[in-house]
């Protein structure tokens, strides 16, 4: 079924509700969707719902909201901090972040990160991170579409790891396996925030400083993973122990 996010409305059941804009060529053009065709609407705040396609134009798409859709949320709210890397490999790192059900993505700019973004540059890119995470959550049908925040720096994720338990792949660390602390009790307030670093890894200074506010590292096996495979794994790991994936009875 197909699934679209409608975040400027408050949805409810028996509502009718007009598509946006960037989703009406989608629906019209790519899906070939028509009158009467069965569509999930989320707001992207938690709730979605079945609906049925009353109108469509090339230029409006109007579906009745029917009845709430299941939720498929995890309960742990994960947040990535995700070092800047080359080219298309913070795309991906964030299309497969969303799918494997993160809460929030904050990029940042570390020391031996390469991409340098500023002003309308910076802006672009962060649009387009958007973008990507709208799509993908769209297909994994998530009612909740995680935030992908403005790029910050290293004394802006000291503030935000405050009090919180963050872990930090990193490639020097021997003695502290990922799956060894997740075999632990998940946290009381089912958050996490995991930090993995760019391509040239963390500097020695930058872990000396995270560590000092809190964080924790950890190795994630006897091999040295790129910048986006280590986030991606990382991420997967920590939601099977302790969130939703691959764990219990699917609900149909």
């Amino acid at each position: 079924m197909h699934y679209f996010f409608k975040e400027s409305a408050i949805l409810e059941v028996e509502q009718e509700i007009t598509l946006d804009t960037e989703d009406v060529n989608h629906a019209y053009r790519v899906l070939r969707l028509r009158k009467g065709a069965a569509v999930v609407v989320a707001d992207g705040r938690g709730t979605a719902y079945h609906g049925i396609i009353v109108s469509i134009t090339p230029r409006e798409v109007v579906v009745w909201l029917v009845e709430p859709a299941r939720a498929i949320e995890p309960a742990l709210k994960v947040t990535l901090l995700q070092s800047l890397t080359k080219g298309e490999k913070m795309d991906l790192v964030i299309r497969q972040a969303v799918e494997l059900g993160v809460s929030r993505i904050i990029p940042v700019s570390t020391e031996r990160s390469i991409p340098r973004l500023t002003g309308s540059r910076e802006a672009a890119r962060l649009l387009r991170w958007q973008k990507i995470a709208r799509s993908a959550a769209a297909q994994c049908r998530r009612a909740l579409l995680p935030s992908v925040e403005a790029i910050c720096d290293l004394n802006k994720v000291l503030e935000e790891i405050s009090g919180q338990l963050t872990l930090i792949p990193w490639e020097h660390e021997h003695e502290r396996g990922l799956a060894d602390l997740l075999r632990q009790k998940k946290p009381a307030n089912n958050e996490a925030l995991l930090f993995t670093g760019p391509e040239g890894g963390f500097s020695s200074a930058e872990i000396e400083a995270l560590c000092a506010a809190g964080a924790t590292t950890v190795h994630l096996g006897p091999r040295i993973l790129r910048a986006e495979t280590a986030a991606i794994a990382a991420l997967a790991m920590v939601q099977s122990a302790w969130g939703d994936l691959g764990t219990g009875r699917l609900s149909r």
